[in-house]
């Protein structure tokens, strides 16, 4: 993991008057503080912030090919360099050190765009081509790393976090007020977008051209599927997926400084730690195990027992609960775009553990979007009977009464699901009901519509069957612009790298070969497939049991701190007041047990708050010291710990 910024001269553009690139990669030091590189040419700057994971001692970015006109950057790991560095060397090129960052110029001399084809791993990659005065930057295929560009009069800025692009200088930060209802909804800006004006997200899987002729993206990676789904028996697809993911955890485990394995006590970690044990012998290779005050005994004693089944060493790590009120600031400003998951705070916390005993974590992140690990995969049985029913006899009854447990929107989402599930997977994955989205939208001219990129997915794959349409849909969308961010946000702020062995390009394109049925089996049991793949090493109470998933502290915040939430979302210089309707605003904040019922969209808006007084109104890049009471001159919040 590493922080890459940069700028490119479009031309016309004085010295004097060029962005800081300084300032930008000055934003980004938490993601590399072990060493700084540099190119500097006359149409480009480009900057580099290293966490030294492979050849710790030649490693240092940029790296060249022979003549230096061609130098390259790398935010992230290419897992199969090893296998490149060989081939390279066979066709007589000239590499100095083993870093994986060395095979990216020599690749490029050979292979052009096309290299990127070749790159297994997670990436942004910048090349620096002196030859040609341009740059080209390339996201990973399945968008494990992030890049976000500007285009101003002069220049093309970009950086591997939005605060480095904004550190620029270049230019002058403003809400795009046409995707808040989307960022409230999912709790993320759909690409490309972003919530600044004129600011925007690589998508995974493309390539930006930086060129004397202008700016041009365009994409060299596409996940597809063809044909019909493949159906093959449970025994065979799980004997592939073991050696898949065998194959992915090996080459993941690989680094020159201590590796550790995020274990919960779930299936996904499980998985990952059966297999790390089975491909690689490490002796510094440890279980990090995190136990907050409210994590279930079990989960524990399940991770302790397959730890000693598999003769892995574990630490069973106790963080302290922090007062939110001191961290909010911290969380906005890693957030970034702002990305606002809840479960952050719980991340960079166990980041935060794990860099005390390793520099790489290998996580579980990508297993529910492969093997359909979320409940609205599979309908609970009161709904499935609701909507097994006739179209003709759910819409009659829904004249006389609709059920308590279903909700307008979730009545509409059934009546259809038997047909498609786009409604459904719609209404259980985002945070706004559809006529709120309409009302928001109503009220914010120029909306965008929170599920067009959803819709476009559920079109592109409407030759799948239902279910993995919605797989699909997340693996494409949730997976990349929320989870994927919200991990690498958490470890790079702890400075440690995060590592995630299911988003592996082999192993998601066998998954999304397999039918349903063969995933999910029938009727739908989550997490089937992987279940079996790993049921000779993990024993059945783990299989069976129950995870609780990452803590949330933000709701008792709420519930004590009722008072200062309405402070920073109503005050006087609040900025989601200006847009959104009162009325609104003010229901969601009626009373504290309304606001633990909304609290995803709350803390949301809180992020979105302090996010916009750090980076748009005091235009704070670097890591925050202030408190929430002092950035908004508030009295002290009720600490969770008193």
């Amino acid at each position: 993991m590493c922080g890459i910024a940069g700028a490119f001269w479009l031309g016309g553009q004085a010295p004097g008057s060029r962005p800081s690139v300084e300032r930008m990669i000055s934003a980004l030091h938490h993601r590399g503080p072990d060493s700084d590189g540099w190119s500097r040419s006359d149409f480009a700057e480009v900057a580099f912030k290293r966490l030294a994971i492979i050849d710790l001692s030649t490693g240092d970015q940029p790296l060249a090919n022979e003549d230096g006109t061609i130098e390259c950057f790398l935010n992230g790991e290419i897992y199969n360099y090893a296998s490149l560095r060989e081939e390279l060397l066979s066709r007589g090129h000239v590499l100095r050190t083993s870093s994986d960052t060395e095979v990216l110029p020599h690749l490029y001399e050979e292979l052009g765009e096309g290299m990127f084809e070749r790159l297994r791993g997670m990436f942004l990659v910048c090349v620096v081509d002196h030859r040609r005065r341009s740059i080209l930057l390339a996201r990973d295929q399945l968008g494990v790393k992030q890049l976000y560009y500007a285009r101003t009069p002069g220049s093309v800025v970009f950086a591997s976090e939005l605060k480095g692009v904004l550190a620029s200088g270049a230019i002058d930060p403003e809400v795009d007020d046409a995707s808040l209802v989307s960022y409230l909804s999912l709790l993320y800006t759909p690409e490309p977008h972003t919530l600044v004006q004129g600011v925007a997200k690589l998508p995974p899987g493309c390539l930006l051209r930086l060129t004397p002729d202008g700016v041009e993206e365009s994409r060299y990676y596409e996940l597809t599927t063809k044909g019909s789904p493949l159906e093959i028996s449970t025994e065979e697809a799980a004997d592939r997926i073991v050696d898949l993911l065998a194959e992915s955890v090996g080459l993941q485990l690989h680094a020159d400084v201590p590796v550790g394995i995020s274990l919960s006590g779930g299936i996904d970690s499980s998985a990952i730690a059966c297999l790390a044990t089975l491909t690689e012998s490490r002796a510094d290779l440890t279980a990090l195990t995190i136990s907050w005050p409210d994590t279930p005994p079990e989960e524990v004693s399940f991770s302790r027992r397959l730890c000693g089944e598999l003769g892995m060493a574990q630490e069973i790590l106790e963080p302290e609960l922090g007062n939110i009120e001191d961290e909010l600031p911290l969380l906005a400003w890693m957030s970034d775009e702002p990305v606002a998951d809840p479960a952050t705070y719980s991340q960079f916390r166990v980041a935060e553990a794990a860099g005390q005993r390793v520099k790489v974590l290998l996580g579980g992140a990508g297993g529910d979007e492969l093997f359909g690990g979320y409940g609205h995969y599979v309908l609970p049985r009161k709904k499935a009977a609701y909507a097994s029913l006739p179209g003709a006899l759910q819409r009659r009854l829904r004249r006389v009464t609709v059920p308590r447990w279903i909700d307008e929107d979730a009545a509409d989402a059934l009546l259809e699901y038997s047909r498609s599930r786009r409604l459904w997977h719609r209404r259980s994955t985002t945070h706004l009901a559809r006529e709120e989205e309409r009302m928001l939208g109503a009220a914010i001219p120029g909306s965008r519509a929170p599920g067009a990129n959803a819709d476009r997915l559920f079109d592109a794959y409407g030759h799948e069957d239902p279910l993995n349409q919605q797989l699909l849909a997340d693996l494409r969308s949730y997976l990349p612009e929320q989870l994927l961010p919200m991990l690498d946000r958490a470890t790079m702020a702890a400075s440690i790298e995060g590592r995630v062995p299911f988003v592996d390009v082999p192993l998601v394109e066998f998954c999304a070969s397999l039918s349903s049925r063969t995933k999910l089996g029938w009727p739908h049991a989550r997490k089937r497939l992987l279940k079996r793949a790993i049921s000779k090493w993990v024993p059945k109470e783990i299989l069976s049991g129950r995870k609780s998933g990452m803590p949330s502290h933000f709701p008792t915040f709420m519930a004590r701190n009722p008072d200062t939430i309405r402070r920073v979302l109503l005050g006087p210089d609040a900025y989601a007041r200006t847009v959104l309707p009162s009325d609104w605003l003010e229901a969601r904040l009626r009373s504290p047990d309304e606001m633990v019922r909304s609290f995803p969209v709350l803390y949301a808006l809180v992020i979105f708050e302090i996010w916009h007084r750090l980076f748009v109104v005091e235009r704070v890049y670097d890591r925050p010291s202030m408190q929430l009471a002092e950035l908004f001159r508030l009295p002290h919040a009720v600490s969770l710990r008193d």
